[in-house]
């Protein structure tokens, strides 16, 4: 099919997207309706006239709005995680997921370490003392010959893993695939999700959430946890029993928690806002990929990859 025969796409992007996408999809023949505080009301009343949905986290794409999707055709998820669509039921109808895999490795793995030093050195605490005229000297923990101990060892995993090499911490992993030659560059190695939680004085969870891996860190787990030990969650609250985190900040057994995601936003449960309000949690709200440069590529990435796909399926 020439360029001239090629039907143009229907396009709805539903959150918040960089200018670069709007323009890489205009310019690119898409016919793009920007809606970035849509719905699921709206959502289901629309989505029949589109051939192409453009997400971000926000957007829930379930089983109803796709059960209206007449002509959908890709949803492109602009970022990484996949678990706010109905995966399984959209290969039943034929409609196609692409990601911008790798567009915000950089800006996560840096945030991570950031949270890890801030937590550890109690810096948001500190400075809000200091704000209300509190000068007092607390005591935080260095990082230096430290093991961090990583769950789920991807780009994301990699990235952090050699700033904390480099930082002089000991590198453990745990994943169920395994690539060696990468966890060997950052002198590391794989170890089980027991002995990690054992050994690690500071957990950082970075796996992606699949179907059954939800509360991967539950009661037992954190049973488990070295006495003392930090966490730091910059993937998904899914991964942690809240309640059962609650009750170990509160006996010391972790020492802090800091994380990018929680389990409802706003936070919705007593327990939550128990943990928000703790001086030894850290919370930032879903801001991993929330930069420039993130976002620019996020951009780039979504377009050249639903562009690819478009290709390979003959649109």
């Amino acid at each position: 099919m020439s360029d001239k025969e090629k039907a143009i796409l229907r396009t709805l992007v539903c959150d918040p997207v960089d200018n670069l996408m709007i323009e890489q999809l205009n310019s690119n023949g898409f016919e793009v309706s920007y809606e970035p505080t849509i719905d699921t009301k709206t959502l289901k009343e629309k989505v029949k006239d589109f051939d192409v949905l453009v997400v971000r986290s926000r957007t829930k794409v379930t089983q109803e709005v796709l059960e209206k999707a007449q002509r959908l055709k890709i949803i492109a998820r602009a970022g990484i995680g996949t678990d706010n669509i109905d995966v399984k039921f959209a290969a039943t109808k034929n409609i196609h997921i692409v990601t911008a895999a790798g567009s915000s490795t950089q800006s996560v793995s840096e945030l991570s370490v950031g949270l890890a030093v801030s937590l550890t050195r109690k810096i948001p605490s500190l400075d809000r003392k200091s704000k209300e005229n509190v000068w007092k000297k607390d005591t935080g923990t260095e990082l230096y010959g430290k093991t961090a101990g990583i769950i789920g060892f991807g780009r994301i995993g990699y990235a952090t893993a050699k700033v904390l090499n480099a930082m002089g911490l000991n590198v453990i992993a745990y994943d169920i695939y395994q690539n060696h030659n990468l966890i060997e560059q950052v002198g590391g190695s794989y170890v089980s999700l027991k002995e990690l939680l054992e050994k690690s004085d500071i957990i950082f969870v970075q796996a992606t959430l699949t179907d059954g891996s939800s509360k991967l860190i539950s009661k037992n787990e954190l049973e488990l946890i070295k006495h003392g030990a930090y966490i730091v969650n910059t993937s998904r609250s899914e991964f942690i029993d809240g309640p059962a985190l609650l009750h170990a900040l509160k006996d010391g057994r972790v020492s802090g928690y800091a994380a990018d995601v929680i389990w409802n936003e706003p936070p919705e449960d007593e327990w939550e806002n128990e943990i928000i309000s703790m001086d030894n949690v850290i919370i930032t709200p879903h801001i991993g990929a929330q930069t420039v440069e993130a976002q620019q590529r996020v951009a780039q990435f979504t377009v050249e990859n639903l562009i690819k796909k478009m290709e390979e399926i003959g649109l």
